[in-house]
């Protein structure tokens, strides 16, 4: 059964949530947490589906935990996304188990599941990052740190409710055009910067320097004079005595200003204008670009918000994937279960089954659990559709394997009921059987302390031979494997 598709966030549940000691069976193999939603691998040890989905992204891998145990049963314990299952009984325990908040502060306490439905992610005490400037604040406190603390908040400007980042506010403050300035001439306050320039033109106590200040011209003027001297020295020019004004209060001794022609002083004037038209535009370009900036940084906050919206989405989709899976696993063990020791595995799509089992994609295969009785012993087959050991390459390879059940602890230990395996000839004449009594002393027979004790059965169990051509063992692409456990003595 292939796995639903997980949102990245769905890790392990911390350990110290949990209020009681922590078993290792409700341990995640990968990252070590409390195991969130559950899966079985085909060997067995237990992930969480999120850490499960992450090892076998990339194809099978070998099984770090049972080369830790060194428990094989075949070169390599390979972990395989089709071959693994939700384990729902584990989902249930760890769901009852009870929990209390690590958050410091917060005295809740409940199970996990009450923990996973109602606390995580909701806790008041918790430390959680801000989103536009990362620092670690107590969810209680995130309102009034986005409004009031957050170096990153954005802001509406007063003046020209224009949005910006807190930071910004100085910069803004420089451009703003309605920002209030105060002419020093006239004391006049409160003036737009866009209206100032044309309010010291117009104001009467307005005193500026000449125009040409920059080249030596000491006078300073008001809004009524015309730009009309340059500096320059009697002796150096040319002109009739006549062209020359010298006034003692404004200007130094030796340096005249000479009175321009009416031409010269348009040309100034225009000048002028455009001087003043292109600085206009110059803080109309540097406006468009904060705005487009703050466009551009409010855009990036949509983007982020709708992409949280989506992973919030397909965590919801995660979550339905799972619980369909969960009824899908449980409707498929309801439909193949029985209770009486005999069992029998259909089978189909055989050739290309084989095929996966040929190129090592899958190798072995799990039948469905069936039981000696409703609280009786737990137990599966195994399969290996291109041999494995001795019979790898040449024969079926059909093993008996005990799982952990949960009435383990009224059953007798270890197992010792003989068990018949057959391929059915589907012309009820020649079946194919092999039976063995358990060894007792095989740790495969012992009480489970895992999901599953190691296989044991039959490596030869039947040449592949038998199923090429008009064989009566294979039919419609399909085959039967019937188990019987004898029941005498229990």
């Amino acid at each position: 059964m292939a796995l639903p598709s997980l949102d990245s966030s769905l890790q392990g549940i911390p350990k110290n949530v949990l209020a009681v000691s922590m078993e290792t069976k409700y341990q995640c193999q990968q990252c070590h947490q409390v195991l969130r939603k559950p899966v079985q691998a085909q060997c067995g040890h237990r992930f969480c589906v999120h850490c499960f989905k992450l090892l076998t992204s990339s194809g099978p891998k070998p099984c770090e935990a049972c080369q830790q145990e060194e428990i094989y049963e075949e070169p390599q314990s390979i972990l395989n996304s089709n071959e693994a299952f939700p384990d729902n009984a584990a989902g249930r325990e760890i769901a009852s188990l009870p929990a209390k908040c690590f958050n410091g502060g917060c005295s809740w306490t409940g199970c996990i599941k009450e923990y996973e439905a109602q606390h995580e992610g909701k806790c008041e005490y918790e430390h959680v990052p801000c989103e536009a400037c990362q620092v670690l604040i107590l969810r209680s406190e995130k309102e009034r740190h986005n409004e009031r603390e957050c170096e990153e908040r954005t802001l509406n400007c007063k003046y020209c409710k224009v949005s910006f980042n807190f930071k910004q506010i100085k910069a803004h403050d420089e451009i703003c055009q309605k920002f209030p300035m105060q002419c020093k001439d006239c004391g006049k306050k409160k003036i737009p910067r866009e209206k100032f320039l044309d309010h010291s033109r117009s104001c009467a106590k307005s005193k500026t320097a000449c125009p040409f200040s920059e080249v030596g011209c000491k006078a300073v003027t008001g809004v009524l004079h015309v730009p009309c001297c340059y500096l320059t020295i009697i002796d150096d020019l040319n002109i009739c005595p006549s062209e020359v004004v010298e006034d003692t209060a404004t200007h130094s001794i030796g340096i005249h200003c000479v009175l321009w022609s009416p031409l010269v002083v348009l040309q100034v004037t225009v000048l002028e204008n455009i001087v003043c038209v292109l600085n206009r535009e110059v803080e109309r370009s540097s406006l468009t670009l904060e705005a487009f900036s703050r466009q551009h940084r409010l855009d990036q906050d949509k983007i982020e918000n709708l992409s949280n919206k989506v992973r919030q989405l397909e965590r919801t989709l995660t979550m339905r994937d799972l619980q369909l899976a969960e009824t899908d696993q449980t409707l498929r063990e309801l439909q193949f279960c029985t209770f009486d020791g005999v069992f029998v595995w259909k089978i189909a799509d055989f050739s290309r089954r084989r095929q996966d089992a040929v190129a090592g994609r899958t190798p072995a295969m799990f039948s469905p659990a069936f039981y000696s009785s409703k609280y009786g012993y737990k137990m599966c087959l195994r399969l290996y559709l291109n041999g494995d050991g001795t019979g790898r390459g040449t024969h079926l390879s059909l093993f008996f394997v005990v799982m952990r059940g949960k009435c383990d602890a009224l059953l007798k230990w270890p197992f010792s009921q003989k068990v018949t395996l057959m391929l059915l000839d589907q012309n009820n004449r020649e079946h194919i059987i092999d039976a063995f009594r358990p060894d007792v002393s095989s740790t495969s027979f012992q009480r489970p302390i895992s999901e599953m004790n190691i296989a044991s059965g039959c490596p030869l169990f039947c040449p592949l031979a038998k199923l090429t051509g008009k064989s009566s063992y294979l039919r419609d692409d399909t085959i039967f494997i019937k188990a019987i456990v004898d029941l005498t003595g229990l």
